[in-house]
């Protein structure tokens, strides 16, 4: 018969080896890879109305009635601003201006607007390839920053969590991942990272490739 204490001993044993043999992993609730969302200066406010984005926007052309920026720590070069139109009745239209280095082209997105208007899906091959170009223009990330990747998309694309609508942020705030339950998991070169909230769940797989990785699909 076994000693009360081996018995707890192989107990504790079993249960550490099954943790280590899971291939999901709770992001860590650490804010060091955290992005930080703030007003734009009067500078990037004035990105806006730029030729470049002018000619972006084409026929979709709309005054902005604010924006605001968002600070990533791993994205030191990046430049990524979201507009927002003045608020019509119901609705408020949203874009998002990408540049992933001082270098880079100006690249759109249109995000996902306020009230009643129809949401552009965050899978277009556009918002992807606007994504992948951040991802490029830094070292490959390790796995610990998938989190963080994540929910900068979601803010991209303006579907991260928001505690108010149709109002503009009057302070810097964190983009936390600690919002979110998030997860992921290996399998072959793919991370699929699953960011789970109290309305919505999504489903990032990201690939790994010679140049860093790639955000693949989101579903």
């Amino acid at each position: 018969m076994m000693p009360k204490c081996g018995r707890t001993l192989w107990s504790s044993l079993v249960f550490v080896l099954s943790l280590a043999s899971t291939t999901f992993v709770t992001a860590q609730a650490t804010g060091s890879s955290d992005a930080f969302v703030r007003p734009c200066t009067a500078n990037e406010n004035s990105v806006g109305s730029s030729p470049e984005v002018i000619r972006l926007l084409g026929d979709e052309r709309t005054g902005f009635s604010w924006c605001e920026a968002v600070d990533v720590p791993w994205l030191p070069n990046a430049e990524m601003l979201r507009f927002h139109t003045a608020i019509h009745v119901d609705y408020s239209y949203v874009c998002t201006i990408v540049k992933a280095t001082s270098e880079s082209p100006v690249q759109l997105i249109w995000a996902a607007g306020e009230g009643m208007v129809s949401m552009p899906s965050p899978s277009l091959p556009n918002n992807l390839a606007v994504m992948n170009s951040l991802l490029k223009s830094v070292p490959a990330l390790h796995d610990s920053q998938l989190g963080s990747a994540s929910v900068l998309y979601l803010f991209l694309m303006h579907r991260e969590i928001r505690q108010r609508f149709f109002s503009k942020p009057a302070i810097r705030y964190r983009l936390a991942e600690v919002d979110y339950r998030i997860r992921y998991r290996k399998r072959g070169r793919s991370r699929l990272v699953s960011l789970s909230t109290r309305t919505n769940n999504w489903r990032l797989t990201f690939s790994s490739h010679k140049d860093g990785l790639h955000l693949d699909s989101i579903e």
